[in-house]
Parts: C-alpha cells; structure tokens; sequence
C-alpha cells in the first residue's frame, strides 16, 4: 500500500490536474494494468505541471540581470522537454550565487526541487510495486500449470496413419459416405494470429517495459557508474519506446529481437573483445537488473511458457470435432501438435517428448512456408517460443516456481 504522504501530494494533484485527466481514458477496474495506467497518467500530470513551474522560474532567471551570462543555457535548459536539465541548472545558478541563510525564496525553490525529485520517484516505485505484483501474478498462475494432477488432461491418442484405420472402422465411416471438407490452413493461423496478438503483444511490452524503466532510473541519476553513457542510454530508451509504440504483434516481435540481438550479442561480443578494459555497458546493465532481483533470462522463459500456453489455449478451441478430422491432413497434424504438447506437459522431463513437439511445429512452420501461406508468421513465432521451452529450460521454470511460491 502507499505510504499516506503520498496519498497527499496524489489528491492534490488530483486537484490541480482535475479536466485534463477527467478527459483522459478511464481503465476498467477490472484491468490486471488499472494501476499502471492509473500511475501512468498522474505522472504525466505530475510532469508537465512540474515543467511549467520550471520553466517559469528559468524564465524569470533569465530576466535577472544577475544571470545574464547565462541567457544560452537558460534558453536551453527552458526548450527541453525534460526536467533534470532544468533542475540541474536552476541548482547551479543557485549555488554560484551568494545567498542568505534567511533568504526564504532560496530556501523554498531548493526546497521544492526536492519535493519534485521525490513526489517523481515515490510515482516510480509505486509504478514499480505495482508491475511486480502483476509480474507475480501471471507467474503464480503459470506455476500452478504444473500443480495440476495428471488425470486433469485428456490423455488421447496421436491421430496418425496406424490409428485413422482403426477409428474409421469403429465409427463405420467410410471416405465416401462423408464428404470432408479439408481444413484452410491459412484462415486457421489468421484466426490464431487474431486470438494470440493481443495478449502477445503484452507479454512483449512486459519484458521491454523493465529494461525501460532501468533506463529511466539510470538516467535520472541513480546510477553514478553509468551516468556517463547518457547519450548512449538516450539512444536504447529512444528505441524501447518505439518498439513499445509499434502496433502490430508480429512486427513488435521483430524489433525485439533485432534489439536484443544488436546490444546483447553482437555489440556485447565485440567490445568484450575489444581492448577495452572498462566493464561494458551492456553488463553493467544487465548487473542492475539483477541487483533488482529482475533476472532477464528467467524472465524470458516464462514469457515463452506464457505465450506457448495462450497459443494452445486459443489452438484447442479452433480445432474441429468432426470425423472429418480423421481424413484431412491439416486436421490430423494440427490435432497431433495439440497432443504432443498436452503429453510434454505432462512429463516435462522427457526430452523425447519434448523434440517431438518442436519438431511437429517446425515441420508445420516449413509446410506453411513452402505453401506461402499468408499467416506463416504466427507458426514461425510458435515454433521460435518452442524452441526456448526444452525439458531442460522446464526444470529451471519448475525451481523457480518452487523458490517463488
């Protein structure tokens, strides 16, 4: 819960903030990212309310004869968007000029430089706070997927070509009693694509969210070893938000993958080679987050279990119960993947088990290419997530699981 000073400075704001937030979009109490929006939209407030006292005193400042030596870097410090150029300026004037211990307007302008810092980070770690729980939720309720005894899942049979003779001859059907009518693979993924996309992209902005906010904190200053790479940092928190601002699910994917390839594999590897003694930004990140307690490998194999499981779920409910299953190849191999993976769950350790999962995906990823289908991407992406979900990676899902829970 907030602490109750917050809570003060928050109705306040509220207060001061009062038409532009009530014009604002209004999350459904029942949203899992009510509080995030909420903190969201009142640090906006906060921002900008804060920038134009800001401003206004840089303005004034540059009206005091005092300061005119200073006309460049009050005009600059006025046109940006951001607060620390400000603040760190205002605090330089201020302390390059002699002042009074009684002089109270002194006294009151650093005083309420600190109230700003604070109200700004007491916003980030309620933010924070709120992320984590969120984070904890969705864990809890992916480790209870291996909690659940084994009678709970149907345990079917793989429909191949030794059983479809067999089951025809038990439900008397015949290939020319029924017409079957072959299943579109391609409206199957589309209808996939649709049913994943909306929960894929957030489990994507999740991930790409934490790497954000360490930025953020970095460059507000609480980070004195990594200070010095602020262009840098500027960069990567440029590219984050325009990953974040990216609509589409699958071209978000993309960019991720293209970011974490270029800064945490081939950028890392060559200035790790590098004659460079200094620790390499990208480490030093990653050390960060760790020091958090945010492991960003932990974190990836859960997203990749949460993304396989929402697939399945959505993939189950599109599967046709028909006899016609029996006949049409496309059923058949959609029918068997859902079985493969119902059978993996259920032994997690079995690497047999496993392969022949990964394998059925990327066999139905090539098919699909091969055919150029429309909608490939989404069993690309499948088939990707798979691959980081191997028995081995499981156990290390599963300890988690037991540390966390």
């Amino acid at each position: 819960m907030f602490h109750v000073s917050l809570l003060h400075w928050v109705g306040l704001l509220w207060l001061v903030a009062g038409v532009a937030v009530a014009k604002s979009t209004v999350s459904s109490l029942m949203a899992k990212d009510y509080q995030l929006d909420f903190l969201r939209a009142l640090s906006d407030q906060a921002e900008q309310r804060a920038e134009l006292s800001l401003n206004d005193y840089l303005q004034q400042l540059e009206r005091n004869t005092s300061y005119s030596k200073y006309t460049e870097q009050l005009a600059t410090a006025r046109a940006s968007h951001k607060l620390q150029p400000k603040v760190l300026l205002i605090k330089q004037l201020l302390d390059a000029q002699q002042h009074s211990q009684f002089d109270l307007e002194h006294t009151c302008v650093l005083r309420n430089l600190v109230f700003l810092s604070r109200i700004k980070q007491q916003l980030r770690a309620a933010r924070d706070a709120s992320a984590q729980e969120i984070r904890q939720l969705r864990v809890h309720r992916l480790c209870q997927q291996f909690e659940r005894p084994a009678t709970e899942h149907r345990r079917e049979r793989l429909i191949n070509e030794q059983t479809v003779g067999a089951a025809l001859e038990q439900l008397n059907l015949t290939h020319s009693s029924t017409n079957a009518t072959s299943l579109d693979l391609g409206k199957f993924g589309h209808e996939l694509y649709e049913g994943v996309k909306l929960s894929g992209a957030e489990i994507i902005d999740n991930y790409v969210g934490i790497l954000r906010g360490l930025l953020q904190d970095i460059l507000d200053a609480e980070h004195d070893d990594l200070i010095d790479n602020t262009t840098q940092l500027e960069r990567l928190l440029q590219q984050l938000d325009n990953m974040l601002a990216i609509p589409d699910f699958f071209d978000k994917r993309q960019s991720v993958y293209e970011f974490l390839e270029r800064h945490l594999k081939a950028e890392y590897e060559q200035l790790r080679e590098s004659a460079n003694s200094d620790q390499h930004i990208t480490e030093q990140l990653l050390e960060h987050l760790k020091a958090k307690g945010l492991d960003l490998f932990v974190i990836f194999l859960f997203s990749n279990f949460e993304f396989l499981e929402q697939v399945h779920e959505h993939w189950s409910l599109l599967l046709p119960q028909t006899p016609s299953l029996l006949y049409d190849e496309t059923h058949r191999q959609l029918y068997d993947i859902q079985q493969l993976y119902e059978r993996f769950k259920l032994d997690t350790e079995s690497t047999s088990k496993y392969e022949a999962y990964a394998a059925a995906l990327k066999r139905l990823h090539e098919r699909t290419v091969e055919q150029g289908q429309q909608n490939h991407h989404i069993f690309e992406m499948i088939s990707n997530a798979a691959q980081n979900v191997g028995s081995v990676t499981f156990n290390m899902i599963k300890a988690k699981c037991k540390e966390l829970l």
